[in-house]
């Protein structure tokens, strides 16, 4: 079913015809001369209805062009298109336009009267797959005709995009005697700068043109395409970056080492209940040893903490202390290293330039980031200094013996007897605090349950 037939390289167009006209032109000798478009098989006027008159085949099976059954809702909307299109000054509508290939034909064309701007309008009351919308959109831009579909209800979500107008309107719709009334259906759309019903859509398009951000559905393929292959490189990107961070992990932690390993062990006694944690390490840039080190607090009721670097700092960090300086400059005496301590300096992230406080090698400047150094395997790592370490006691001098004059009546000398270790008193507890004692203090005191008052 369609609204136009060519005679003689004319249109025809059926909707002009009154009842009478068209009764004549079923009689004439011009039936036989009038041929469908596109496919150029004979066509027949054909009246459905008091209202509906369209063109049909003469012998379908002569036809080799899909021309699409046509309900009277189609043709009644079609006709609406060409009415309201043809009221916006500057345009005229072309009802069934066919392609210069003669392959497929719009609904209705609307054309700038200085063919500068074409729009097709297609009516799709029936359902179809998301491939022909693409496809059949795709070849009216290609055409250089913007696209605009008119269909009864909101299609399924997909990736990609088409301009529709959802009208309510559909196969089993009434038909209006007059289709100029289907101008007044709801046009839903988001592509256009208007609301109300479908002829002020229609007008507000051909004034204004679309607002169609989405490009047409090849180029939204290609874009796809595009942004998958971009999240591929960068994914690909990701995994030989973290590759090579394990690569620069594992070299860090074959060039590292605990202190107590290398030096013996050497625990030294810290304030403030801080205990320490250090690890021997070699520069990224110079390649030459220095020592890292990793600091605590005890904390109310947790016990002694155990070994948790930190992956990320801030400016401030326990570990630029002075007192955890102080204690690292006490191991290194006790200790006696050929290793230096690092420097603990400002420095920035690579990534968001976030300042923070980082170690830097003492002989060429190069950061050492915490991420890296908190990277370093446990066993690479020993105690430096801790609030309960108990400093080697110096033995005590022991005056000369004073020699005494000998008596020939003086008894003999009755051998000192040796006192083992095990009899010995033991060495003095030392408070983990003060190294004062203190009458506050329940370790200073030896107190049964000691436990620190709120002053510390």
């Amino acid at each position: 079913m369609l609204l136009t037939a060519m005679l003689d390289g004319s249109r025809v167009y059926a909707p002009t015809f009154t009842a009478e006209a068209w009764a004549e032109l079923q009689r004439s000798e011009d039936r036989k001369r009038m041929v469908m478009p596109v496919c150029n098989v004979r066509a027949v006027a054909k009246t459905r209805g008091p209202l509906t008159r369209y063109f049909a085949h003469h012998r379908k099976r002569d036809c080799e062009v899909d021309h699409g059954g046509e309900s009277p809702q189609h043709l009644a909307m079609k006709e609406a298109l060409k009415l309201g299109i043809d009221r916006v000054p500057g345009w005229h509508a072309i009802v069934e336009h066919p392609h210069p290939s003669r392959e497929w034909i719009i609904d209705v064309l609307a054309e700038s009267d200085d063919f500068s701007r074409r729009v097709a309008f297609e009516v799709q009351l029936s359902s179809q797959t998301p491939e022909n919308y693409f496809a059949r959109s795709q070849r009216y831009f290609d055409s250089g005709a913007f696209p605009v579909w008119l269909i009864p209800r909101q299609l399924e979500y997909h990736e990609t995009k088409v301009p529709v107008v959802v009208t309510g309107f559909g196969k089993t719709s009434e038909v209006p005697d007059d289709p100029s009334e289907l101008l007044a259906l709801p046009a839903d759309q988001d592509f256009v700068m208007t609301g109300g019903s479908v002829g002020v859509f229609v007008e507000a398009l051909l004034r204004q043109g679309p607002s169609w951000i989405h490009g047409t559905p090849n180029a939204q393929a290609e874009a796809r395409r595009a942004v998958a292959e971009a999240v591929a490189v960068a994914a690909e990107a990701e995994r030989m970056k973290q590759v090579a961070i394990k690569q620069q992990i594992e070299a860090m932690n074959d060039l590292s080492a605990s202190p107590e390993s290398a030096f013996g062990r050497h625990t030294v006694r810290t304030r403030m209940d801080i205990y320490l944690w250090g690890s021997l390490t070699c520069c990224w840039g110079c390649g030459e040893p220095m020592l890292v080190w990793d600091a605590r607090t005890w904390a109310w009721g947790g016990g002694i903490p155990a070994l948790k670097l930190k992956a990320a700092v801030d400016q401030k960090r326990l570990e630029n202390h002075p007192e955890v300086h102080r204690a690292v400059d006490q191991w290194i005496r006790a200790a006696k290293p050929d290793v230096p301590k690092a420097a603990i300096k400002k420095r920035h992230t690579k990534a968001s330039g976030r300042l923070y406080s980082a170690f830097v090698c003492p002989y060429c400047d190069s950061t050492m980031g915490q991420f890296f150094i908190a990277a370093i395997r446990p066993e690479k790592w020993s105690v430096l200094g801790n609030p309960g370490a108990v400093p080697p006691l110096l033995p005590a001098a022991v005056p000369p013996p004073v020699p005494a004059a000998v008596s020939p009546l003086a008894p003999a000398a009755v051998p000192a007897t040796k006192i083992s270790a095990a009899t010995s008193s033991p060495a003095l507890s030392r408070c983990r605090i003060h190294e004062i004692p203190r009458e506050e203090c329940d370790w200073c005191q030896k107190r049964p349950s000691p436990r620190l008052g709120r002053r510390y």
